[in-house]
């Protein structure tokens, strides 16, 4: 592709972020450096999808598309390992999650039992049964 400024040079798509949105350019480093008063980093690595930089990711913290994952995974890889605590999504665990419900369910039923309150006591009673029936593969 060539520049869209001058159109004889071989150019590079850039995107950038402005206070009004995104928005891409392709052109030669001469007339980028002309246009914006820098250098393009021509040894950062580039998005092939949508030409964010690995400057402009570690400036913003945003990516650009889903091709930055690729672009990028190398050096996303600890970010991810941190907040995430693993690489791979494992899902949610339903069986575990009406698990501990039922614990907490039945906390509440003994202090209900203590309180001598029937009416919560035959609430939650109903919801441990509803949950009871979940867990051996029953419907709702």
């Amino acid at each position: 592709m060539l520049c869209t400024q001058c159109g004889k040079n071989q150019a590079r798509t850039y995107v950038l972020r402005t206070a009004e949105g995104e928005r891409s350019v392709s052109l030669c480093p001469d007339c980028y450096r002309a246009r914006y008063g820098r250098e393009p980093s021509d040894g950062d690595k580039v998005c092939p999808v949508c030409g964010l930089t690995l400057a402009e990711f570690r400036k913003t913290g945003l990516l650009g598309c889903a091709g930055c994952y690729s672009a990028f995974r190398e050096e996303l890889i600890p970010t991810v390992k941190v907040v995430q605590g693993r690489l791979r999504h494992t899902g949610k665990d339903p069986v575990r999650a009406l698990a501990d419900e039922r614990e907490e369910l039945e906390e509440e039923l003994s202090v209900a039992q203590k309180m001598g309150d029937r009416f919560m006591e035959q609430r939650i009673r109903y919801r441990l049964s509803v949950i009871d029936r979940l867990m051996s593969g029953g419907e709702e």
